[in-house]
């Protein structure tokens, strides 16, 4: 039996477009999965709303469109993922660097980033708010204004819940999927590809966090969520292991799960769109995006250290 990758001798080009359509195929059968099996629960208009023919309205039908965030995370990110390590690689967790568990330091480490970076992120958010189109694209602008506007109402929706069994479903849908799903496609899989293709692995981080931040459809976030994208891909290049950003990616979205959550009872008055805003304290911004550069190589530092120690080269 020939137990050679499928993908052992195809060109980086080719690979890139069979990942295509590995997720065109996944996600039209994930989505007919889901089709079926929400039929019982949501009838007609689920299977309506899944092919785009009707919205329903998000506040009476909140468990649905929750259910169908879970099914594209599935059928978008994890299961092609898997899918294409399988064919590049047959050991899954060896071609998506998870087989070991990550050294404790760069996963401390990719967890304080998070929060470290979070006065100049939001700073960016701000920046990123002000920027306008030309007039002659000002109606591209609208839309995706309305876009942002009606990416905001779900969010909202989706985070306003005050039962334990609600913010477990959320760290699930918001925190734990997410983080999995878009660590194995973005940085598992593309970052790699992606390094081959321009033989370059800072190229590969730059273009792998400008698609992480265009797939959320989000103009007026592109720039923070790109930052994000950025630091994962160099917690992930310099700790060479696939769980420190997904443990990173958790904890970002897990916080503001939370943090919201506990907003939402009024145990505390802080909510997800104040979390780490410091105005226009530069010196508190500017700080936070030296250290934070400063923590992500020390991971570096601390991993060729280990690397000469041991005589050992990690590739990517």
């Amino acid at each position: 039996m020939n137990k050679e990758p499928f993908f052992i001798n195809f060109p980086t080009t080719l690979k890139l477009i069979s990942l295509l359509v590995i997720i065109i195929i996944s996600v039209f059968i994930i989505n007919l999965l889901g089709i079926v099996i929400s039929l019982p629960f949501w009838g007609k208009d689920a299977m309506s709303a899944f092919t785009g023919n009707i919205n329903l309205k998000i506040n009476d039908n909140i468990n649905f469109y929750k259910y169908l965030q879970i099914i594209n995370q599935l059928g978008m990110f994890i299961i092609p993922s898997i899918i294409f390590a399988f064919l590049a690689k047959r050991s899954i967790s060896n071609y998506l660097k998870i087989k070991h568990r990550p050294y404790l330091y760069p996963l401390i480490i990719g967890i304080i980033v998070m929060i470290v970076s979070m006065p100049f992120i939001n700073w960016l958010i701000g920046v990123n708010e002000t920027i306008h189109l030309p007039g002659a694209f000002s109606g591209i602008e609208d839309w995706m204004r309305r876009s942002e506007d009606s990416a905001d109402v779900f969010t909202k929706a989706f985070l306003n819940v005050t039962s334990i069994g609600g913010l477990v479903i959320n760290l699930v849908m918001i925190a734990v999927l997410p983080a999995i799903g878009e660590e194995f496609l973005f940085r598992g899989v593309l970052q790699k590809l992606f390094k081959n293709w321009f033989g370059n692995i800072h190229i590969a981080i730059i273009v792998t966090a400008f698609l992480f931040s265009a797939m959320h459809l989000q103009f007026f976030g592109f720039f923070p969520r790109m930052v994000l994208g950025l630091l994962l891909g160099y917690l992930f290049y310099f700790s060479n292991n696939l769980w420190v950003p997904i443990a990173a990616h958790f904890f970002n979205n897990a916080f503001a799960v939370t943090v919201s959550f506990l907003n939402n009872k009024k145990l505390i008055q802080t909510n997800i769109d104040s979390l780490g805003n410091v105005g226009n304290n530069y010196f508190l911004i500017i700080g936070s995006f030296i250290l934070t550069i400063i923590l992500i190589i020390s991971i570096y530092k601390r991993e060729m250290s280990k690397n000469r120690e041991e005589n050992i080269i990690h590739p990517l």
